[in-house]
């Protein structure tokens, strides 16, 4: 539910920053835009995974410790950096 403030607040602070450092508002929201779309294909891979923890945790299951692959982790890695990448290119 407070997903969207999140994100909201986020861009918000994303182009705040941007233009304290001397970036142009383009720029800054070209790269939040980006990468928001390189965290979700980089989530990709491990959906079934959040859907199962999801319901788990609606029934009221607990783990101690969630297994999380370390390629998925470095998978979402490289395509958030990529697309940032992408969009600093683009922004130039």
């Amino acid at each position: 539910m407070t997903y969207p403030f999140i994100m909201a607040g986020c861009g918000v602070g994303a182009v705040l920053f941007g233009q304290w450092r001397g970036f142009s508002l383009a720029a800054m929201v070209t790269g939040y835009a980006f990468g928001l779309i390189g965290l979700t294909i980089g989530m990709f891979p491990t959906r079934k995974r959040f859907t199962v923890w999801a319901h788990e945790i609606e029934q009221g299951v607990r783990r101690e410790k969630y297994d999380y692959p370390a390629s998925h982790l470095v998978f979402c890695a490289v395509s958030v950096v990529a697309l940032l990448v992408v969009a600093l290119v683009l922004t130039r």
